[in-house]
C-alpha cells in the first residue's frame, strides 16, 4: 500500500494502484496458483502413467520370453544347476566374486549351445524393447542377493553365478509372488539413479516351483525426460492462457465494476465541491447524470447514493431551522435564567442598615432554571418574612410556577397575614387555576426582629435547621401540612420558635439531603448536620459555601440530580452592637512581592498552590484560583505600569475554623476597577462579542466574592473562596 493518500499520487502511481491494476494483478496471481496446482497434479498424472506404462512394457516382455522359452529353451536345469552350485559354496568361495577362480564353478554351464541361444533370445529382446537390461537370475532371499544366469549387457555384463546386493523388499517381493497384478520393484541403485525392475518367473513344470525370473530394468531417467517436455509445453500454454484470461477479464471488469465506480466517486467530488463553494446542484447522483444500468449491486450503490443526497439536502434544510430555533431557545433560556437569579434576593450584605441579623442564600440550578426558590423580605420594619419553597418537576414549567408561587407569597405575607394564612390564601389561589396540577412545598415564616419570635407554617417541606447559642445544628421536626396547590381548603398549623441572640436557622431544599454520588448514595440529612457541626462559628456566608463544599466533596464527579438551595439566617438580637465589631480576627496573611512580569505568574500560582495544598484544598478548587491568579496578575502586568513596568504584592490567608480563603492583589499602578466593567453577553457567537472583559468575567463567576478598592494610592483587588 502507497504511504501516500490517493488524492497526493501522481498519474503512474495512481495507475499502478487503481482497481483495474489490483484486479489485472489479482488474476494474474490466482491463475499462476491455479496453473501450478494444474502443473503439479497434471505431472503426478502424467508421471504415474508413463511410468505405469514402462513398467508394463518391461513386464509384458519378461512374460513373452518367460513363455517362449517353456517352449524352445530348456533353461530350468541350468537355473536348477546354477542354484545348486550357488549355495554348495562356502563364505569364502562366495567372497570371492569377480575372481577367475569363482567363475571356474561355473564355467562349464557356458558350453552349451542352449546357454548360447538363451543370450542371443535375451539380446533380441533387450534390443526390440525400450528397457535398460534384459537378464535371467534368481533372487537369494536370505542374504538379499541377485545370482545372474544371464546378462546380455555389452557394457558391464554379469556373468553366469555372479551376484548382487538387492532390495530385501525385492527379493522378498519376486519370490513370494502369488501372480495377480504385475512384478515390479523400484529401488535407489547408486550412480544409476531410480530402477524400476519387473519380471515374470520361471517355474518347475513338475513342481511349480519358481526357479529364477525373466527380469527388466528401467530407469526412471527416461521418465524424466518425458516430464520435461510435457512441462516446457504446458508452461507455455498456461502462459499464454493466463494473460490472455486476465487481459480480458480485467477488461470487463473494468468497463462492468471500475468505470461504475469511478463515476460514481467522481460525482460525489463534485457534490463536496459544490457544498464547499455553496452551488445549488442537487443532481449529482441522478439516473440522468450517471446513467449506470450494471444490475447489480454498484447500480443499487448509485440508487442509493441518489436517496442519500436527496436525503441530505431534505436534512440540511431541516438542521438549518432547528438550529436557528434552537439559538432562539437557548437565548431566550439564557435570558429566562438571568430573569429567574433576579427574581431572587442576589444583593450581599441584603440590609446593610439593619445590625439585628444577618443573612444569605444561594440557589444553584440542575438546569438553566429550577424550581426551588428562596425569599426574605420587611413585612415591617420589626418583622422579617422568611420563604424556603421546592417546586414539583424542573425546567422551564418549574420555573414558570416558581416566580407565581414567590409572588402570591410575597403578595399575600405583605399584607400582614399570619404564616399559615399566608399559606391557605396562596394555596386556594393556585388551586383555583392549576390546569398542569404542579404543586410547591413551602416553609414560612416570619421573624420578629424585636423579640426574636419566629412564628412559622410547613406546607410539605424539609425540617428546618436550628442552633441555639452554645448549641448544636438541630433538625425542627415541625408539623407539615398538605403541599401548596395539591388541594384547595386546606388548613395549616403553625408553631413558634424564641430566637434567642446568637440564633442561627438553616433552610434548605430536598436538593440537599438528597445529592447523589456516583455509587447512588445519598448525601442525607446526618451528613448535612455534621457539615454544619464543623461551621458553627461561621457566618452565614461561610455556612453555606462550606456546606456546598461538602456536597461536591461528596458528589465529586456525578451529575448534579436535583436544584440546590439553602438560606442561612444568623439572629444577633436587636441591642446588637454593628457587625463590623463581632467580626472575628482575621486569620494572618502571607505576602510575596515581586516584578509584575508575566513570567511570574508561575511564582506566584507556586506560592499560593504551597498554601491551599497545605490546606488540603481540593484540586477543582485549586484550578479554579489558579486560573483566576493567572487572569488577574497578567492584567497588571499588561496594563498596571504600561512601559515603565513596576512591582505588585500578593497576599493569601486562609480560615481554618470557616475554610474561606481570601487572596489579594496589590499595585501601584494607574487607578483601574475591573468590576465596573460590563459583563460581556456570552449568549452570542464568538464573532459578535466585543473584546475583552471574559477573563474578569470567569473570575466572578468561580470566586464566592471579588471586591475592589483604591487605597494609599494602591489597587486592591480581593478574592474570597470557600475551600
Amino acid at each position: 500500500m502507497p504511504e501516500k493518500s490517493v488524492r497526493e499520487l501522481n498519474k503512474w502511481e495512481r495507475l499502478h494502484y487503481s482497481l483495474a491494476a489490483r484486479m489485472f494483478h489479482s488474476i494474474i496471481w490466482v491463475s499462476i496458483i491455479f496453473g501450478l496446482a494444474s502443473l503439479l497434479i497434471g505431472l503426478g498424472l502424467y508421471a504415474y502413467a508413463l511410468s505405469g506404462q514402462y513398467i508394463g512394457e518391461g513386464f509384458n516382455l519378461s512374460r513373452t520370453a518367460s513363455h517362449l522359452a517353456s517352449r524352445s529353451l530348456e533353461i530350468e536345469p541350468y537355473l536348477e544347476e546354477t542354484r545348486q552350485i550357488y549355495e554348495s559354496l562356502n563364505p569364502q568361495e562366495l567372497a570371492a566374486v569377480g575372481s577367475e577362480e569363482y567363475y571356474r564353478h561355473f564355467a562349464h554351464m557356458t558350453e552349451d549351445g542352449t546357454y548360447k541361444r538363451l543370450m542371443e533370445m535375451l539380446q533380441e529382446f533387450r534390443e526390440s524393447s525400450d528397457v535398460n537390461a534384459f537378464y535371467v537370475g534368481f533372487y537369494d532371499e536370505a542374504n538379499a542377493r541377485l545370482v545372474m544366469l544371464a546378462d546380455p549387457d555389452t557394457e558391464e555384463p554379469l556373468r553366469i553365478g555372479e551376484y548382487e546386493a538387492v532390495d530385501p523388499k525385492e527379493a522378498q517381493k519376486f519370490n513370494h509372488w502369488n501372480g495377480e497384478g504385475r512384478l515390479y520393484h523400484i529401488s535407489n541403485v547408486g550412480d544409476n539413479g531410480w530402477i524400476a525392475t519387473t519380471g515374470f518367473p520361471i517355474k518347475d513344470g513338475i513342481s511349480g516351483k519358481t526357479l529364477g525370473f525373466f527380469l527388466a530394468d528401467v530407469t526412471l531417467k527416461e521418465i524424466w525426460n518425458g516430464i520435461k517436455s510435457f512441462l516446457l509445453q504446458f508452461t507455455v500454454v498456461m502462459t499464454v492462457i493466463v494473460n490472455l484470461v486476465a487481459y480480458f477479464f480485467t477488461r470487463h471488469m473494468k468497463k462492468k465494476v471500475v468505470k461504475p465506480i469511478n463515476e460514481i466517486a467522481e460525482a460525489a467530488t463534485a457534490y463536496v465541491k459544490d457544498k464547499r463553494e455553496g452551488n445549488p446542484v442537487t443532481d449529482h447522483f441522478s439516473r440522468n447524470v450517471l446513467k449506470i444500468d450494471t444490475g447489480d449491486e454498484i447500480e443499487n450503490l448509485a440508487l442509493t447514493m441518489e436517496d442519500m443526497e436527496q436525503d441530505l439536502i431534505e436534512f440540511e434544510r431541516n438542521l438549518t431551522q432547528v438550529t436557528a430555533e434552537k439559538e432562539r431557545i437557548g437565548t431566550e433560556l439564557a435570558l429566562a435564567t438571568r430573569i429567574q437569579a433576579d427574581m431572587l434576593p442576589n444583593i450581599y450584605p441584603a440590609f446593610p442598615e439593619r445590625t439585628e441579623f444577618d443573612i444569605y442564600a444561594t440557589m444553584d440550578p440542575a438546569k438553566e432554571v429550577g424550581g426551588d426558590f428562596y425569599d426574605f423580605f420587611l413585612i415591617d420594619q420589626n418583622h422579617l418574612g422568611l420563604v424556603m419553597a421546592d417546586v414539583s418537576g424542573k425546567g422551564i414549567p418549574a420555573a414558570l410556577f416558581m416566580m407565581v408561587s414567590k409572588i402570591l407569597v410575597q403578595n399575600v405575607a405583605l399584607t400582614g397575614k399570619s404564616p399559615a394564612e399566608v399559606l391557605e390564601i396562596v394555596n386556594n389561589q393556585i388551586c383555583s387555576n392549576n390546569r398542569e396540577e404542579m404543586f410547591v412545598t413551602v416553609w414560612f415564616g416570619i421573624l420578629d426582629l424585636q423579640s426574636g419570635l419566629l412564628t412559622a407554617a410547613n406546607a410539605g417541606h424539609e425540617f428546618p435547621v436550628l442552633k441555639k447559642p452554645d448549641g448544636d445544628y438541630e433538625l425542627v421536626k415541625d408539623k407539615h401540612g398538605f403541599v401548596i396547590g395539591g388541594m384547595p381548603g386546606m388548613k395549616y398549623k403553625e408553631y413558634e420558635i424564641l430566637m434567642e441572640p446568637d440564633t442561627k436557622l438553616f433552610l434548605y431544599t430536598d436538593g440537599l439531603p438528597e445529592a447523589t454520588n456516583a455509587r447512588e448514595e445519598l448525601f442525607g440529612t446526618e451528613r448535612m448536620l455534621a457539615a454544619l457541626s464543623q461551621l458553627e462559628e461561621a457566618e452565614p456566608c461561610q455556612v453555606l459555601a462550606g456546606v456546598n463544599a461538602a456536597v461536591e466533596h461528596f458528589v465529586d464527579q456525578a451529575p448534579q440530580f436535583d436544584d440546590l438551595t439553602m438560606l442561612c439566617l444568623h439572629y444577633l438580637g436587636p441591642q446588637a452592637a454593628p457587625r463590623e465589631e463581632n467580626k472575628k480576627e482575621e486569620p494572618a496573611m502571607k505576602e510575596l512581592t515581586l516584578e509584575a512580569t508575566i513570567p511570574n505568574i508561575e511564582t506566584v500560582t507556586d506560592f499560593v498552590n504551597a498554601e491551599l495544598e497545605a490546606a488540603d484544598c481540593p484540586l477543582k478548587v485549586q484550578m479554579q484560583i489558579d486560573v483566576a491568579i493567572d487572569e488577574v496578575f497578567s492584567n497588571i502586568a499588561q496594563y498596571a505600569y504600561g512601559e515603565a513596568g513596576g512591582s505588585a504584592t500578593v497576599g493569601i490567608a486562609i480560615s481554618e475554623e470557616t475554610r474561606m480563603m481570601t487572596l489579594v492583589f496589590k499595585d501601584q499602578g494607574m487607578p483601574y476597577n475591573p468590576l465596573e466593567n460590563k459583563d460581556p453577553n456570552i449568549d452570542l457567537p464568538a464573532e459578535d462579542r466585543e473584546i475583552g472583559g471574559l477573563g474578569i468575567f470567569m473570575v466572578k463567576k468561580t470566586m464566592d466574592e471579588v471586591l475592589y478598592d483604591f487605597k494609599d494610592g494602591q489597587n486592591i483587588l480581593t478574592l474570597k473562596k470557600t475551600i
